[in-house]
């Protein structure tokens, strides 16, 4: 079985390269998504929402991944374009089971993306 370390490593090289149906390989089903703004209760709600995002992305580049058992952070610089035109440092936290990603807690600050959640 991968460490987490590589799980986490390989679900973002697909996401960087725009290939979810690869990420989606990485993910459990019952996967749990809690970020600042909504709760995903499944991996296909998160691939829903990561679509929406990807779609006004413009770079991410992973800075670092630090892997511990079934724990693994990433640390990204996301770029973003219209409406949210924005470079936000973003943190996350991935757990396994089993194999796959099935818990992501995301930390960045969201003020820049409030509006597209009718925060803003």
């Amino acid at each position: 079985m991968a460490s987490s370390g590589t799980i986490v490593t390989n679900f973002y090289a697909a996401v960087v390269k725009r290939d979810l149906k690869e990420a989606r390989k990485y993910l459990r089903d019952d996967l749990v998504f809690k970020g600042l703004f909504e709760t995903y209760p499944d991996a296909d709600s998160y691939l829903a929402a990561l679509t929406k995002l990807l779609s006004i992305t413009v770079r991410l580049d992973v800075r670092v991944i630090i892997a511990q058992g079934d724990d693994a952070a990433v640390f990204f610089d996301l770029g973003t374009k219209a409406p949210v035109e924005a470079t936000t440092f973003v943190a996350e936290w991935h757990r396994m089971k089993e194999g796959k990603i099935h818990r992501v807690q995301s930390a960045f600050d969201g003020r820049a993306f409030a509006r597209m959640f009718g925060d803003g």
